[in-house]
């Protein structure tokens, strides 16, 4: 029997995990099927059933992630009868992190916690999740390159990171691959037609777009369309998901352990070309995004931009709004940075961990081995909001979440993103990643009201790097 506890009342978008503001089940018989077939994909050493032994298991569950957990659970709770699971619902609200921390006081955590990219460093330090080495590397488990690395990665504290005996350690798995695209507005695109195979030829009165668009041809196009109340396009240039990979593309960390680079030649560059859609007005306004809570659903479901950035999480609401029919998707344009063209994707998911309260492991394991499997991930997939993270999923053409039969068109563009992925969420303490949540709107509010980029984002390298040194970091273990 499954127990569940109420939500809490916020609400947050899925792409939480990436920002700011932050099922159908398959028949017994498939998946029977799929675990006897599948479920070492990608690892021999895999394919061993868990020992499914009479236990309890609780796991802790985000408000977006609750209907593909759900799918996932009833084939769980076929495949291993003798588990019973009991879920709390959480919201990503800051809430999250206190929550957690009284119920480690208090001997409460649940055996699984869920996260999300920005948030894991937080969580590592607070001792509220135990490293998962020692599972990842056992012969009933699955290895670590089973997952993509570009989305592991945000659960892997970096070089320089606090205390350093966490270094190098992977605190949890990723669930999704979540990889910032474009959506498009199939009505809204005039005379400009897309062909994600095709190479683009783009002029301002028309012409082919494709997988292969350049960030200057994507300019062409949004000044293009940009007509009346309709806007070219909604980006979010504040977005740690836009701004992260474009300073990369540009050669700097913006955001390490221990310092920033916001400011550098680099990164003006990139603040440059992020900014410009505001300045020339072919973006929808810095104000009404700010408005929106930092969101561009709300502007592109109204038919007020024709181009959205976003990410797979947020196809099921797209697709509510607008119809199946009516969008396309598209890779990222690339841009000429520091080591040529480069596509600027950004990256992040949420995951799951093993919480160090944890007391009921084995039940854990034999939940997440099944979660991680073909079948398991089939009922999450069916939602059409995930893109697993799982190497060999991910890339399967003939995948579950791949053939769903109102995927927008030119879906193989989420199979680009993924894999050109430049940079996941920064890895940098708490306290400095909570701050840029506001210290970045400002700065490029400073920008749009007639400061120049240099002065505004040495104005916001200066606050930074004083977050950096005022954070609590732990003492070397």
């Amino acid at each position: 029997m499954t127990v569940h506890v109420p939500r809490f009342e916020a609400k947050k978008s899925r792409t939480s995990r990436l920002g700011r503001k932050v099922v159908a089940l398959a028949g017994t018989a498939a998946l029977v099927t799929g675990i006897a077939a599948g479920i070492g994909t990608g690892s021999a050493a895999a394919a061993s059933k868990p020992f499914c032994t009479s236990s309890k298991l609780t796991v802790t569950v985000f408000n977006f992630s609750e209907i593909p957990f759900k799918g996932a659970l009833a084939g769980f709770e076929k495949y291993c009868p003798s588990v019973k699971v009991t879920y709390a619902i959480q919201t990503t609200a800051p809430t999250y992190q206190t929550t957690l921390q009284t119920q480690k006081l208090s001997g409460q955590l649940t055996d699984i916690i869920e996260t999300y990219d920005s948030l894991s460093p937080t969580l590592e330090v607070d001792g509220v999740v135990a490293p998962l080495n020692k599972y990842l590397n056992a012969k009933s488990f699955y290895p670590a390159s089973y997952w993509l690395k570009g989305m592991s990665q945000s659960y892997i504290p970096p070089k320089g990171a606090q205390p350093s005996s966490f270094v190098g350690k992977q605190f949890f798995v990723p669930i999704e691959a979540d990889a910032t695209v474009f959506y498009v507005n199939n009505k809204l695109l005039g005379n400009f037609t897309i062909n994600g195979s095709a190479t683009t030829n783009v002029t301002s009165s028309g012409g082919t777009i494709g997988d292969d668009w350049t960030w200057a041809q994507a300019e062409t196009v949004w000044s293009a369309l940009t007509k009346g109340s309709v806007y070219g396009v909604c980006e979010r240039p504040d977005w740690q998901a836009q701004w992260n990979p474009f300073i990369t593309a540009e050669g700097e960390t913006a955001m390490g352990a221990t310092k920033a680079d916001l400011n550098g030649a680099g990164a003006l560059a990139a603040w440059a070309l992020l900014i410009a859609p505001e300045q020339n007005g072919s973006g929808i306004p810095f104000a009404t995004l700010q408005k929106n809570g930092d969101q561009c659903d709300p502007s592109f479901t109204a038919g007020q931009a024709v181009f959205s950035i976003g990410v797979r999480g947020d196809l099921p609401s797209l697709q509510a709004a607008l119809g199946a029919s009516d969008l396309t998707v598209l890779p990222i344009p690339t841009i000429t940075g520091a080591k040529g063209s480069v596509r600027p994707t950004g990256g992040g998911s949420v995951g799951w961990g093993i919480s160090t309260g944890a007391k009921h492991i084995s039940a854990a394991l034999d939940f997440l081995h099944y979660f991680y499997s073909p079948a398991g991930y089939g009922a999450a997939e069916k939602t059409y909001g995930i893109v697993p993270a799982v190497t060999s999923i991910a890339a399967d053409p003939k995948a579950v979440w791949a053939t769903l039969p109102n995927n927008p068109a030119n879906n193989a563009a989420y199979t680009i993103a993924a894999n050109t992925v430049q940079a996941i969420a920064p890895q940098a303490p708490g306290t400095v990643y909570s701050d840029s949540q506001t210290n970045i709107p400002n700065a490029i509010e400073a920008v749009l009201g007639g400061t120049p980029i240099s002065t505004a984002m040495a104005a916001l390298q200066t606050q930074t790097q004083a977050d950096y040194a005022g954070a609590l970091i732990p003492k070397q273990t």
